[in-house]
């Protein structure tokens, strides 16, 4: 049976047992019935707020610590807030993704600026091509734009909208909403999930754990069946062990409506959308048809790139339109589209021939002084006007993400009634080294003999060092050699010593 694209089934917790293959039919026959949804009564959102620590080198102290690296300064944590819809909620905000996408695709590929948009859609390589283009593919091109015009001087401005998702103005949303379905105003299905989408109800996470005691439902297997389960309540330490204890609701629907309903918050703004429901991100790219359109036409006249990704903004043309384009941009970000450029996220660089070499560097936009030691960065990349590398932060990351599951790993080890207290070293050798690395179909026993394997549709997409290759190989026309590759030579040994040091760990113990 061909399941719809839109019938994703997610494990999160939240309010109510999570819906499974086996309410495939009963689930399709509701979200596709527009009378059901005009009726539909959506529950409150769960929230739930990730904060980021982030640190950065301090360049201006010229000390550095023993390991011989600057001295590193703790900046304002990132903080991002992420609303999760109940199960069915979810999957009716799917298929009304569905249908909103492909209406916007049907709008848009008819436009100049079809290309200009890049998040949150499926663009083919090439157009034999089954593969979509990725982040590397769109950084990729606006480096190679700035390569075709090396003889002239020319600017780049990467801007960053401020809370994207949080400030988008509701009004402008119904408008575009209305538009790209070709209607005169909202269906009412439409508007029963506008009305949602706007007028936020959610519920804090932590709260909603506390009010059972920390006792949440979880998945159990029954003993002597190897495909029966059932479900009851545990005592779980904390939300962090969701996961590993397969936690898969905080209560049943009718357990929630019955006696915590004071739980619920409502955010009656006039701006904003959850981010993080599955129609968010295409009602973004809906939301700034017009800026994207009248920004396109304007870079465009003048011989320019203009490129979106979500509410990064990368726009390159000749320097002699540097203030005039920075200014364009700021008029409309908030006269037409009600937002806001984030003023210390606008970086503006300069590309020039200095001492015969193709340059990139920052410039200070009121003073316009050059800094000579920061170049272009874009989508998870630098560029200086002759190498593409990926950036710093995104190798930290992962070097953090590889210490922190060795950590986690050795501790579990400790504490599990494992006798011989071993690491799960298959699963970090997949994770963080080459032996993960391989992109692969995945295979899965039979349903009738499970001693034989059969395909799946799914595949297992490799690791951080997957992702490094591919840059590799995509980039190589421009770098001419394995510069991002030997970006990632150290972490076999980094691999090994953390291996080392948490077996001994281990042993000691």
């Amino acid at each position: 049976m061909e399941l719809e694209k839109w019938f994703k089934t997610k494990k999160y917790p939240h309010i109510g047992l999570p819906i499974t293959i086996k309410d495939y039919s009963w689930v399709k026959e509701y979200v596709e019935s527009p009378k059901k949804i005009r009726n539909h009564s959506f529950l409150p959102l769960i929230h739930k707020t990730i904060v980021k620590r982030k640190f950065r080198a301090d360049i201006s102290i010229s000390d550095i610590n023993p390991s011989k690296k600057r001295k590193r300064v703790k900046s304002p944590p990132k903080v991002r807030d992420i609303f999760f819809a109940s199960h069915l909620d979810a999957l009716v905000l799917s298929k009304y993704n569905n249908v909103l996408a492909e209406k916007y695709e049907e709008y848009i590929e008819k436009k100049n600026f079809n290309e200009c948009v890049v998040a949150y859609r499926k663009i083919p390589i090439s157009k034999e091509s089954h593969s979509n283009k990725c982040n590397i593919d769109f950084a990729k091109t606006a480096f190679e734009f700035l390569l075709k015009n090396k003889h002239n001087k020319m600017t780049v401005v990467v801007a960053d909208v401020t809370s994207f998702f949080d400030n988008l103005d509701h009004k402008i949303i119904k408008k575009q909403w209305t538009k790209i379905l070709g209607e005169t105003f909202l269906p009412e299905d439409h508007y029963n999930i506008f009305k949602a989408l706007t007028n936020i109800k959610y519920v804090e996470d932590e709260q909603l754990f506390e009010r059972y005691n920390n006792e949440m439902i979880v998945e159990k297997g029954i003993p002597n069946s190897s495909t029966k389960k059932e479900f009851k309540r545990k005592k779980i330490e904390s939300s962090r062990y969701f996961r590993e204890k397969k936690v898969v609701a905080y209560c049943e629907k009718n357990e929630f409506l019955k006696n915590n309903l004071n739980l619920i918050i409502s955010k009656n703004n006039k701006t904003g959308i959850p981010q993080g429901s599955p129609i968010s991100a295409t009602l973004a790219n809906v939301y700034m048809l017009e800026f994207d359109e009248m920004v396109f036409n304007k870079v465009n006249l003048i011989g320019g790139f203009y490129q979106r990704y979500s509410d990064d903004l990368i726009i390159i043309c000749s320097q002699e339109y540097e203030n005039e384009i920075i200014e364009f941009i700021r008029d409309k970000i908030s006269n037409l589209a009600k937002l806001e450029i984030e003023p210390n996220k606008t970086k503006v660089y300069r590309f020039e021939k200095l001492n015969g070499k193709f340059e990139g560097f920052e410039i200070n936009e009121l003073t316009k002084q050059p800094n000579f030691n920061k170049t272009l960065e874009y989508l998870g990349f630098s560029f200086n006007g002759e190498k593409v590398l990926i950036k710093s932060a995104g190798l930290s990351k992962f070097y953090r993400s590889m210490k922190g599951s060795f950590k986690k790993s050795t501790s579990l080890a400790i504490y599990s009634k494992n006798p011989d207290k071993s690491l799960f070293k298959s699963r970090l050798f997949k994770r963080f080294t080459y032996v993960g690395a391989k992109r692969k179909l995945i295979y899965q026993p039979s349903k009738g003999n499970n001693k034989i394997y059969v395909e799946t549709k799914k595949y297992y997409w490799g690791n951080y060092l997957s992702y490094i290759n591919k840059a590799n190989d995509t980039m190589k026309s421009i770098n001419n050699d394995d510069s991002i590759k030997g970006q990632s030579r150290k972490f076999w040994k980094k691999f090994n010593v953390l291996m080392k040091f948490h077996e001994a760990r281990l042993k000691s113990k």
